[in-house]
């Protein structure tokens, strides 16, 4: 493998990494003989991982691309050992190879077809089809806002700082994806991004609503936190939070939606399948036309309430009530209706 899995690789953080990997490759099989080819995807692929204090700070995330037949592990209680043995969590997505043809034009599968890294078997990136920005659903900026936003909102009452300047770096960055998205320039990796963003940012059509200052710690932040220059974790989170806000009409234009409105009625027939499902595990939640719409933008208007860094129980009623009927704690409630829908 080759050692580029951070800006800053030493031998024992090449040595750290792909022990883990190698652990991830032996779980998966000794208990799935359908494997086809193992990826590794996200920071470490990109050679864009973070670590600090001699441990990662990204998760690991890796596609597993197989063909017929059933593991003699769920891949649930295989991420679940994983996580135990490692101390880190772990993305472990299986993807039947029939389905290649027909994967989302997500900024996810973007960047894997890219930037993914096979560790074991065939090579099947270049069967991804999304392989230019023009290829990307032209709603993806929206989508990487609302999770952005959810990330802050779920981080609002934590009292662990870095965890509040993780989740704002990767809400600034978001909205600044918002605005290349907007211009038909999104490179593959952080790094491509950051400098072909400084190039806009002394342009002579900048985007005016992000600040370079914002943009280069955030970027410092999420590839090289030990370096970044210090920030105020509360700062950080609103000024993260004025951004996507700010992002939402350039996202919205970009994706030819007039209004939110619109953007809430945009779900398939698997969004409501996927919804329908696992919703009744919810206590009050409402069986809705629409629910992923209704919950990707009822997350972005209690953004919008919770500038403060705090989120008000009635305004999370307010902004969930087409979903549940029962809302008791903000938090929890905003984290059940995510993982009831496709995000």
């Amino acid at each position: 493998m080759s050692n580029n899995y951070t800006i800053h690789d030493t031998p024992n953080i090449v040595d750290h990494i792909e022990r883990d990997i190698g652990c991830v490759l032996s779980e998966l099989l000794e208990w799935d003989s359908s494997v086809v080819s193992l990826v590794l995807t996200g920071g470490f692929a990109r050679g864009e991982g973070a670590f600090l204090k001699g441990r990662p700070q990204n998760d690991y995330d890796f596609v597993v691309f197989r063909g017929f037949g059933r593991p003699e592990r769920p891949y649930a209680k295989m991420r679940e050992l994983l996580e135990q043995r490692i101390g880190l969590h772990i993305d472990l997505a299986p993807v039947s190879t029939f389905r290649l043809p027909f994967l989302g034009k997500s900024i996810f599968w973007y960047e894997t077809a890219l930037r993914g890294r096979v560790i074991w078997g065939d090579d099947l990136l270049p069967k991804i089809r999304t392989r230019r920005p023009e290829d990307l659903d032209p709603a993806e900026g929206l989508r990487l806002l609302v999770n952005r936003a959810a990330g802050l909102l779920l981080s609002s009452e934590t009292t662990d700082d870095h965890v509040r300047r993780i989740q704002a770096s990767k809400g600034i960055l978001a909205a600044a994806d918002v605005h290349m998205l907007a211009r038909g320039v999104f490179p593959p990796t952080q790094t491509e991004r950051h400098h072909a963003l400084s190039a806009m940012l002394t342009s002579d059509h900048p985007p005016v609503q992000l600040q370079k200052h914002w943009i280069d710690w955030a970027y410092r932040f999420k590839v090289d936190p030990a370096n970044a220059p210090p920030a105020d974790a509360a700062e950080a989170w609103r000024h993260a939070a004025d951004a996507i806000l700010a992002a939402v009409p350039i996202a919205l234009h970009t994706a030819g939606l007039a209004s939110l409105d619109e953007y809430s009625r945009r779900d398939g027939w698997i969004d409501h399948l996927v919804y329908y499902k696992r919703a009744v595990k919810i206590p009050g939640a409402r069986l809705v036309l629409h629910p992923t719409g209704r919950v990707r933008v009822g997350t972005l208007r209690l953004l919008e309430a919770s500038l403060s860094g705090r989120i008000s129980l009635e305004e999370a009623k307010r902004c969930f009530a087409p979903v549940a009927r029962r809302f008791e704690e903000p938090i929890p409630t905003l984290h059940a209706l995510r993982t009831a829908t496709l995000q």
